[in-house]
């Protein structure tokens, strides 16, 4: 449908007048009223009532009005809002992706009053970006930080695993456990230290890259593990044990250069 044939009715609408109508939109009589005779034509129904006196809408044009008013309304903020675009900044966000998801929404719903000022663009840790959301260890030298939230390193069994049965794990409960290991890891690292040093020792069952990696095993019941707290919360199936043993945490940061 032509929005100028919709302008041209709520014109006459108003107007209740032809003529006072075609003074208002620029055209002339003639013009006008074959125009709301197409109108007319492409509803298939009649929206005026034309006498000497004028013009008097039908029960059709007393319905039709309201929801034109509303499409030309809509229609006419279109350029507005293009323009309030352009004029927006743009705002990119990388995210280490095993942050956990619900702390991020978090974060993002806290920052919402900044944010919405700009278009916000989220994308993967390695692009060139305005910001990084990312691990305390992972900042560089020309880097202004925030802290964002700490979160402790805790022992993960599937919920299936022997060891999902003891209210507390002790450190010789971990001797000839099957182990799932992340090599950066400190607390990894520091807990197969620990049972060295008891003469205690772990199978280890995977050497893995990533904190993902980890939980993916846990779930698969593959082993036992640490993972961060706010990770581990992720999978109901994974249960957090009390660990009466030395253990480690993790620090998120907001990143941006200098």
């Amino acid at each position: 449908m032509d929005i100028r044939l919709l302008k041209q009715f709520v014109a006459v609408y108003e107007e209740q007048s032809i003529s006072r109508a075609a003074q208002r939109s620029f055209v002339s009589q003639s013009a006008l009223s074959n125009a709301i005779r197409h109108l007319e034509e492409e509803l298939g129904c009649l929206l005026f009532n034309r006498s000497k006196r004028g013009v008097a809408p039908t029960r059709e044009a007393e319905q039709l009005y309201p929801m034109a008013v509303r499409m030309i309304g809509e229609l006419n903020k279109i350029p507005d809002l293009l323009k309030e675009q352009q004029k927006r900044s743009t705002l990119t966000l990388s995210i280490m992706p095993e942050l956990p998801h619900r702390y991020v929404a978090e974060f993002l719903e806290r920052s919402a009053p900044v944010l919405k000022e700009h278009e916000l663009i989220l994308q993967h840790l390695q692009k060139p970006c305005d910001a990084r959301l990312i691990l305390d260890t992972m900042k560089k030298e020309d880097e202004m930080f925030l802290m964002l939230w700490r979160e402790e390193y805790v022992f993960c069994v599937h919920e299936n695993h022997p060891l999902a049965a003891r209210e507390v794990i002790e450190l010789t409960d971990l001797d000839q456990q099957s182990f799932i290991i992340c090599p950066p890891c400190e607390a990894h690292q520091r807990t197969l230290g620990l049972l060295s040093q008891q003469g205690l020792t772990v199978d280890i069952t995977a050497s893995v890259d990533s904190k993902d990696q980890v939980a993916m095993l846990l779930l698969a019941n593959q082993g036992v593990s640490f993972l961060p707290e706010g990770m581990a919360k992720q999978w109901p199936e994974l249960q957090i044990k009390p660990y009466n043993g030395p253990t480690d945490y993790r620090q998120a940061d907001l990143a941006w250069p200098g």
